[in-house]
């Protein structure tokens, strides 16, 4: 009895864990949180008193339509860096994104763009494996030149809702054999 339960446990964690670790295999509008990984995520600011690093800790939930070949960000919640986050530098929850590819989406905003003049954004999200990788720049014209540039290299990776269900999978097995 305790066999054919276990396999039954067995089974249902797999089915989970593989509905839950490919998120973008044949959905229409996925929609995830992400944290970052802090030793592999920085935002550069350069500015006139030479370029300072800041590591970047934090989550947001990004929501992808691959019907339309949309995405764009729910909220972003992040350690400041001069009393604004990322989220605020890179205006993340104003941008539209363009899925690119089953691996690659972008933002763009030019400078052209009413809601953020004067900034050009290009941030470009890169699946790989179960992280995500953002490599963010913003420029500005010419004539801004005390306005400070940013670089974003971050890695993100969903939230640890996978880790708690192999977790508490264990534990369940774990009390019926002790």
């Amino acid at each position: 009895m305790v066999r054919k339960n276990l396999k039954k446990l067995v089974c249902a964690a797999i089915a989970a864990l593989a509905v839950m670790g490919c998120p973008r295999a044949g959905a229409a509008i996925v929609t995830e949180i992400y944290e970052f990984v802090p030793d592999q995520s920085t935002v550069i600011v350069y500015s006139r008193t030479g370029p300072h690093t800041f590591y970047v800790e934090g989550q947001f939930q990004l929501t992808i339509d691959y019907d339309t070949s949309t995405a764009s960000f729910n909220w972003v919640v992040t350690s400041d860096i001069w009393g604004d986050s990322v989220g605020d530098i890179f205006y993340m929850t104003e941008l539209e994104g363009t899925v690119v590819s089953e691996s690659q989406i972008e933002f763009l905003s030019e400078s052209t763009n009413p809601t953020f003049p004067g900034r050009d954004i290009l941030l470009v999200f890169t699946f790989i494996d179960d992280a995500v990788y953002l490599t963010s720049s913003t420029f500005y014209p010419r004539y801004a030149m005390d306005a400070p540039f940013y670089a974003l290299n971050a890695v993100a990776v969903p939230e640890p809702a996978t880790l708690f269900m192999l977790t508490l999978g264990g534990m369940i097995v774990r009390r019926r054999y002790y």
